[in-house]
């Protein structure tokens, strides 16, 4: 059953993923968010699959592009963050340089990274034999709830704050039922699309406005 529930979460996942690039504008941060989400429905569909699959070299190879996903997509959304708030020029490229050094941060651990085997339910995944503490996704999570805040005071839009909180809760809770970690990721990935398909309306009542008030001149 739980196997089942990932699955779900990854086609919600996707379904985002379809919403964010066929009903927004085409900027580069919404390819920037598409392709974590891509991410995220990866992870989820891998850990839904592990039982099917079964242990051994195959689920212990799509494993590893789980974490591998996890290492160098994650960070990306610090590049999403200060460019959906429009943040300025100087944030911008001290963001490129904290994401750089992000991904380097989660590559270097990849290096030193022990698949095990592990059961929880029905579901069967490989993790890290020694877990450490996921600097770069806290960092980057600790940015998205910096962006949430700023887009509830200069656009009163909650939710991209209130799914950050609930994958932080998520994250926090997965320590005793992993799943949970999926969900808490599918939380905010909606919550963030959600701000993207928001721009895109305001967007398009502005430009709507603008060529109306052209017609009218």
């Amino acid at each position: 059953m739980v196997s089942a529930a990932l699955l779900i979460v990854a086609g919600i996942e996707l379904v985002c993923v379809g919403l964010l690039w066929t009903r927004t504008t085409h900027v580069a941060r919404v390819l920037v968010l598409g392709l974590v989400g891509l991410g995220i429905a990866y992870d989820s569909v891998i850990f839904g699959l592990g039982a099917l699959i079964g242990e051994g070299a195959l689920l212990h190879g799509l494993s590893v592009g789980r974490f591998v996903g996890h290492a160098v997509l994650t960070p990306l959304l610090v590049l999403w963050a200060v460019d959906r708030i429009g943040a300025g020029r100087r944030w911008r490229q001290a963001a490129q340089v904290f994401t750089v050094l992000l991904v380097v941060w989660g590559v270097v651990e990849l290096a030193h990274l022990t698949l095990v085997p592990c059961q929880f339910a029905d579901t069967l995944r490989y993790s890290g034999e020694n877990p450490a503490l996921p600097i770069p996704a806290l960092a980057a999570t600790a940015v998205l709830l910096t962006a949430g805040v700023v887009l509830w005071r200069n656009e009163g839009l909650r939710f991209p704050t209130l799914g950050i909180v609930g994958l932080i809760v998520a994250s926090g809770a997965a320590v005793a039922c992993p799943p949970l970690g999926n969900a808490g990721e599918a939380i905010m990935f909606c919550a963030l699309v959600g701000a993207e398909l928001a721009a895109s309306q305001r967007y398009s009542a502005l430009r709507s406005r603008d060529v109306t008030s052209s017609r009218d001149r």
